[in-house]
């Protein structure tokens, strides 16, 4: 009897020491395969084929192997607890309905970063606007976009929203066209107003001469006269094009005792 209880207290003893080396095991592998997964994103963030790819494509293919490095080391962890790979497929399978359901904004939001890599709407450096915000791209990961926007605050963007929404890139193209449209009184002299916008705009070494500047005149629903100065520039050029611009000639028709009645400044981009 003795010798039966003491065979199964060994017994037990075994079974715990054995269960307390596969939790060290697991804990190990926890510890060095993460190691690994940061070394490997590192090796592959200094590859030269990964050097080729564009910014974004970089920041989403880095997460990617990041996240399917770390999903590998925890299934080899809870493998060597001794819970059979077959048992973590049948519960996952089980599972996945709840969890897709409970992850379906996620889901939606990778496939939209998958998306935005695959037709490009726009690319880390572009300033864009989906017309709630508006700021220049830093990083496309998997799952969100990050802008910074003009006053330098960080605004993160799910992707499934981008994806599925109206995008305003302003560095799409090379040049971009700033209309400022003047309204004055009847008394104005046509012929001089334009003169004016057209010396304006010359006078700024940032606007293009080929689109060259243009001054036109209109009318008004109410009948008075409209100016519209129409010039093309670099895109990053915009903000400093925009006061210049804004500022030179309200002071030329000041100077020149122009009354300025209304002004508005519209912004196009060149197709």
């Amino acid at each position: 009897m003795l010798f039966e209880e003491l065979s199964i207290g060994n017994h037990f003893g075994n079974s715990i020491a054995d269960f307390a080396l596969k939790i060290v095991g697991a804990l190990l592998i926890l510890l060095v395969g993460m190691w690994l997964v940061r070394m490997i994103v590192k090796l592959v963030k200094k590859g030269k084929g990964f050097q080729k790819l564009a910014p974004e494509v970089q920041t989403f293919v880095a997460s990617a192997v990041k996240v399917l490095g770390y999903v590998l080391v925890i299934l080899m962890a809870v493998t060597t607890v001794g819970v059979p790979t077959a048992s973590i497929i049948a519960v996952l399978g089980s599972c996945g309905l709840a969890i897709g359901l409970a992850l379906q904004g996620s889901l939606a939001n990778l496939a939209g970063g998958i998306m935005l890599l695959i037709f490009r709407p726009f690319r880390v450096g572009d300033y864009i606007t989906d017309g709630a915000n508006e700021g220049t791209v830093k990083a496309i990961t998997l799952f969100y976009t990050t802008i910074a926007t003009a006053d330098n605050l960080q605004v993160t963007l799910p992707n499934a929203a981008l994806s599925n929404t109206a995008i305003k890139n302003l560095n799409a193209n090379e040049t971009r066209r700033l209309d400022i449209d003047v309204t004055l009184s009847p008394a104005a002299d046509k012929e001089q107003v334009c003169k004016l916008l057209l010396d304006c705009a010359k006078a700024n070494e940032l606007v293009l001469e080929d689109p060259a500047p243009e001054a036109l005149v209109t009318v008004t629903d109410g009948g008075l006269p409209a100016f519209k100065l129409r010039t093309w520039f670099k895109s990053g050029d915009y903000w400093a094009v925009y006061f210049a611009l804004n500022n030179a000639v309200q002071s030329a028709l000041k100077e020149n005792d122009i009354p300025l009645a209304h002004a508005q400044v519209d912004v196009h981009t060149d197709q």
